[in-house]
C-alpha cells in the first residue's frame, strides 16, 4: 500500500514537472488519445489537446477503465491503424 500510495505524494511535482515542459511549447507530433466508453474516454482528446497540437482522439466501445484487457483486439487495431497513417 505505501508504494501505491506514493504516487499520490509525487503529484505536486508532477504539476512543476509539466508546467516545465509546456512552457517549452506543445508537443508537435501526432498523439493518438483514446480510452473506454464507460469511463474517461469521451474527454481524453480534450484534454490531451492541453499539450499537443495534432490529437486524434476515439473512444473503444463496450470498454471500462482497463482497455487492453476489456477490448484488446479494437485497441490493438486502433494503434495500429493509427500509427500506419502517423506522419
Amino acid at each position: 500500500m505505501r508504494a501505491s500510495f506514493a504516487q499520490f505524494l509525487a503529484f505536486s511535482q508532477d504539476a512543476a514537472d509539466n508546467r516545465t515542459f509546456l512552457a517549452q511549447g506543445k508537443l508537435q507530433m501526432p498523439v493518438l488519445a483514446f480510452g473506454g466508453e464507460a469511463t474517461f474516454g469521451p474527454g481524453i482528446g480534450e484534454v490531451l489537446r492541453c499539450v499537443a497540437d495534432d490529437v486524434e482522439d476515439a473512444v473503444i466501445p463496450d470498454c471500462g477503465h482497463w482497455i487492453t484487457e476489456e477490448q484488446p483486439q479494437a485497441t490493438t487495431d486502433l494503434v495500429v491503424d493509427f500509427l500506419r497513417r502517423a506522419r
